[in-house]
């Protein structure tokens, strides 16, 4: 049973690998005000994620099945330039008026803090930020890229790309159907495929019915087994499973 088991699975990897190597690694690069450099590289089983700063780097890579569909956009920016940069606008103000009414003022006062001001002002406009996460439901596992209009379209086609090819690998690796894994562990894992609507009820209906009609190879894979559950990542199947997913 284990070399039968071992042999499935290599089957099943090389299966995915020859039909993702049909769509060679797609790449993705962003910069910005800040001289940060992203790079997103779409693999065989996931997304690698190279960051490159100023003064540090890192490089992480998020499997597909930890990779959700929920678009989060957050946009901030420093305030304390723009404090900064209205406080030497009214010194300006406050000098001119002075100089207006007799007062002593030295030469160029108000050229001075009114480009200290402007030099505040784009520093604020310079540390915007304006980031799109592609995260999980409960918002976990976040991927940052740069979502300024530059990137916009660039990003959405990215996402797009990358939630297909996600797509593509869980059904191929999930939904594949065999005698040497337990009949709840399958079950659970279409259950799974379900709730991310990688498959409609009529195809997990079909494959339930499938799995039904299998011999497994050992007593112990049949149903009502407790198993680990493949593709859940330790959640629990009883916060998956929505009792409305199984009227008929």
């Amino acid at each position: 049973m284990t070399k039968g088991l071992w042999n499935y699975y290599k089957l099943i990897e090389w299966n995915i690998e020859h039909k993702l190597k049909q769509h060679p690694n797609m790449e993705f690069n962003q910069f910005d005000t800040n001289f940060d450099r992203f790079k997103y590289i779409i693999e065989d089983n996931g997304v690698r994620l190279i960051k490159k700063r100023m003064a540090s780097g890192s490089d992480t890579f998020v499997e597909f099945e930890d990779i959700g569909s929920k678009i989060i956009i957050e946009k901030s920016r420093k305030l304390i330039w723009l404090i900064l940069c209205l406080l030497f606008l009214i010194f300006a103000i406050l000098v001119f008026v002075k100089r207006l009414n007799g007062g002593h003022v030295g030469n160029g006062a108000e050229i001075f803090h009114i480009t200290t001001s402007m030099f505040f002002l784009f520093v604020f406009f310079l540390t915007k930020k304006n980031i799109i996460y592609l995260a999980q439901s409960d918002n976990t596992n976040a991927i940052e890229f740069i979502g300024t209009k530059r990137y916009k379209q660039k990003v959405d086609d990215f996402i797009n790309e990358l939630l297909q090819r996600r797509d593509q690998y869980l059904i191929e690796k999930y939904s594949a159907l065999n005698e040497f894994l337990p009949y709840n562990q399958q079950y659970n894992n279409l259950v799974w495929l379900y709730n991310l609507e990688l498959l409609t009820k009529e195809k997990l209906n079909k494959k339930i019915n499938e799995l039904d009609n299998i011999e497994f190879r050992t007593d112990s894979l049949k149903k009502n087994q407790i198993t680990n559950i493949i593709g859940f990542k330790g959640s629990d199947i009883n916060d998956e499973i929505n009792d409305e997913n199984f009227e008929e």
